[in-house]
């Protein structure tokens, strides 16, 4: 095992982020078009739902992949949070997802390149009777092969490829919003084409709910599709172990790609139903950005076969991530005993799974072939929200199960459930709304997409009968929870009771915290007001009482100070032996360690009285004290 290959880290936050927005952010390019042919003129409030259910998605990814990072993104999570079986479903969908991602934007990058090349549209070739393919499945399965053989040789040329791709396409992007909305939005169009809620006609395609109208059908059916513009974030996941500092550059990737996949996808919507008829929209599907610029005035045709280039290497970017994350995922299952461990191997020179890039890439390739967008777009949707509702699951399982783990970053909002004398359970409101858009979407997709919902399930029961007969083969029980262990968060919480001479001066106290303390750490501050077991007199006892009061209020104010600055922090006021207490500390298990401020570290620093207490309490209980350097006054 020591001599095993491991994955190379060279992606810095650029590159991850990169990741993310060129698989999700090329998206646009095809979904504008499918979606609009189901959902009318309300395409917009389409991709709206789906956008506040993509925020909750983007942000998970933002937590858990610097908490956990590995590759492997969902099924990793899954594994950590409850058993192999749960790790090994939530895998399969998302495998099934990013073979899907590879050949469907493949196929859109070859629809973008038909655009600019007439003669492609009339091309095909006869392999034998009955058996033709198109130009466009021909293109996209050697789009694929190059794809392939860059992935084969490292994923720093890989990730500097789709680097070049995203800046290029975000660039144009950019360039077609800020002229449309100038030069050809009609608003009262935009207006008029939003009250209709989906294409009127009946569509072949779809599987009708009988109790509501065909319009309505039609635009959930859309809805469905409008998360295919969403999907793809979870590439940034994949590459955990390739990252430099992931516990940094990740949630910033995750993050910005969150808000740029966000504007971008909401804004081109806008503009398409203020430029074009939605009719018109909804047919050009294999191209509709390019079509939507055309109509632009005076430089449009011009400008169109510009964009059309762009699309194409966002699309070729996309198809690029989706050959990363399937790849990285299998050698992750490989490496956690889910499917058999020849998947996970290392090549020693390069530095990248090689097997696992092959053999997806081989079947990616041939998905290609037929050149079927809308078919492939329609089972893209059942891997990818079912693997979103197992995100959110595992969520929401390791926020209850694991309060102990130090996160980089955490969703905001959360919900807390008083346990004893502390927080036991805390719930991030976003998770929930998560756990409840995916369901619902994906539900919807398996009642209204028959082509989806009967290759789905049949992809998922055939994985799960390999599953159970490689287990039983290798001896390893169905539901495994021994390789949970393997997963290890990349740093736990601890708990450290910060000891506070009462009335000293809190301002330096935070520096020295803030300076040797990061956000791993839980703190408490702890004050004790030395006093004698036997109290005389009702006037000691009032002074030991306002001394309590004056202490706790300094110590409340601090703890405040803290949090604003992202630590989490309590504080705690208690009077009698100080020698007494202090041992008793050190002797709960509910912290860690206990932090002594000191003015240095050398014997000649240490005063009597207080210093010399705390060293007889270290020399008591070794490696249970730490000692912080004060900060200077």
């Amino acid at each position: 095992m020591s001599k095993e290959a491991r994955l190379k880290r060279e992606v810095g936050w650029f590159g991850s982020f990169a990741m993310g927005y060129g698989d999700v952010g090329a998206d646009i390019f095809i979904a504008l078009g499918i979606v609009t042919l189901y959902a009318g003129g309300a395409a917009p409030l389409a991709f709206l739902a789906a956008a506040i259910i993509y925020v909750s998605i983007g942000l998970t990814y933002a937590e858990l992949a610097p908490t956990y990072p590995y590759a492997g993104g969902v099924q990793v999570y899954a594994l950590r949070a409850s058993n192999s079986l749960l790790s090994f479903i939530a895998g399969w969908a998302i495998m099934l997802d990013y073979m899907l991602c590879l050949s469907l934007f493949a196929t859109a990058a070859s629809g973008y390149l038909k655009y600019l090349f007439t003669w492609i549209r009339g091309f095909s070739i006869q392999i034998c009777p009955g058996l033709e393919i198109s130009g466009l499945g021909l293109i996209a399965s050697l789009l694929v092969a190059f794809l392939i053989a860059i992935n084969y040789v490292g994923i720093r040329y890989s990730a500097d490829l789709i680097s070049c791709l995203v800046i290029i396409g975000l660039i144009v992007q950019v360039s077609i919003l800020v002229m449309g909305f100038l030069t050809r939005f009609d608003a009262n169009l935009f207006l008029n084409q939003l009250t209709q809620l989906g294409n009127p006609e009946r569509l072949s395609e779809v599987e009708y709910f009988d109790f509501l109208d065909t319009g309505l059908n039609n635009f959930l059916y859309g809805l469905t599709l409008a998360m295919a513009s969403f999907i793809g974030i979870e590439s940034i996941a994949q590459a955990a172990e390739e990252t430099r500092k992931p516990y940094r550059w990740i949630p910033r990737a995750a993050k910005l790609c969150v808000l740029a996949v966000m504007l971008s996808v909401l804004l081109f919507s806008v503009l398409s139903m203020g430029v074009l008829d939605w009719h018109v929209l909804g047919s050009s599907y294999e191209n509709p950005v390019a079509v939507l610029v055309s109509r632009f005035p005076v430089i449009g045709e011009q400008l169109s076969m510009l964009v059309a280039i762009a699309a194409f290497v966002l699309c070729l970017a996309s198809a690029n991530t989706g050959l990363i994350g399937v790849s990285r995922l299998a050698a992750s299952m490989g490496r956690f005993h889910l499917i058999p461990r020849w998947f996970y191997y290392i090549h020693p020179r390069f530095r990248t799974p090689v097997r696992t890039i092959i053999v997806f890439g081989i079947i990616g390739l041939l998905l290609t072939l037929p050149g079927d967008i809308p078919f492939l777009a329609s089972l893209y949707n059942f891997g990818g929200s079912l693997s979103y509702m197992f995100l959110m699951i595992s969520l929401l399982l390791l926020r209850i199960r694991e309060r102990e783990v130090y996160r980089p970053w955490k969703i905001p909002l959360s919900i807390k459930l008083k346990g004893k004398g502390e927080y036991a359970i805390e719930v991030p409101i976003l998770g929930l709304l998560g756990l409840v858009g995916t369901t619902a979407i994906w539900i919807l997709v398996v009642l209204l997409h028959p082509a989806g919902r009967f290759f789905g399930f049949i992809w998922m029961a055939a994985g799960i009968a390999l599953y159970i007969a490689f287990r039983k083969l290798s001896k390893k029980p169905i539901l495994g929870r021994e390789e949970r262990g393997m997963v290890l968060p990349a740093g736990y919480r601890m708990r450290v009771a910060v000891l506070v001479r009462p009335y000293d001066d809190p301002e330096v106290i935070k520096r020295s915290i803030e300076r040797a303390l990061d956000k791993r750490f839980s703190i408490k501050l702890l004050s004790i007001i030395d006093v004698p077991e036997i109290m005389t007199g009702g006037r000691e006892k009032a002074e030991i009482e306002t001394a309590k009061q004056e202490t706790e209020k300094a110590l409340m104010d601090l703890a405040k100070e803290l949090r604003s600055m992202g630590y989490e922090a309590e504080y705690e006021v208690k009077v009698g032996d100080l020698e007494k207490i202090l041992d008793e500390e050190a002797e709960k298990s509910e912290v860690d360690f206990l932090a002594y401020i000191v003015r240095g570290f050398e014997k000649a620093y240490f005063e009597k009285g207080f210093d010399e207490k705390v060293h007889s309490l270290m020399l008591k209980h070794p490696g249970k004290i730490m000692l912080l350097k004060r900060a200077t006054e």
